[in-house]
């Protein structure tokens, strides 16, 4: 699978090789203060998978878990395309929405739901989390075992 994707003002543009570990949707009051909408969409990718070309700016900030997160913008948009944090190495948080075609994008996972605008609706049998997993791997299995269940 190959993808392509970009900013808002086209200075940024890449191209995704391969498939996503997995896509998730978080709920969580600064995902939804951060999009301006009622939640994040998020793809874990390897790092070697995305090529990327144009300025990024990146700022972090230190998650409620502890952990060092950063956040990779368009210079010139401001348009978050993926973020990286400290506690995983090799891997990006491409967001989804910057894919040229979202059509077939869907969640493998939910988090934060307890912070989920009421009239989200979660389709059923996708897993989901009330907060933040504690283990990231659980989250990657439960996503795993989602898609494998579509197959």
């Amino acid at each position: 699978m190959q993808a392509t994707g970009g900013c808002q003002c086209g200075q940024v543009r890449y191209v995704l090789a391969g498939e996503s570990l997995m896509i998730y949707a978080c709920h969580c009051h600064d995902c939804q203060r951060r999009t301006g909408s009622a939640f994040s969409e998020g793809m874990l990718i390897a790092a070697e998978q995305l090529a990327l070309e144009g300025e990024l700016t990146s700022w972090q900030r230190i998650a409620d878990s502890g952990v060092e997160k950063t956040r990779h913008s368009c210079a010139s948009c401001g348009n978050i395309m993926y973020g990286t944090a400290a506690n995983m190495p090799g891997l990006m948080l491409l967001q989804a929405g910057t894919l040229d075609d979202t059509r077939a994008v869907q969640p493998d996972v939910h988090i934060w739901l307890q912070s989920a605008q009421q009239w989200v609706a979660v389709q059923p049998g996708v897993p989901g989390w009330q907060t933040q997993p504690d283990d990231m791997a659980d989250m990657l299995r439960a996503a795993q075992a989602y898609r494998q269940s579509l197959a």
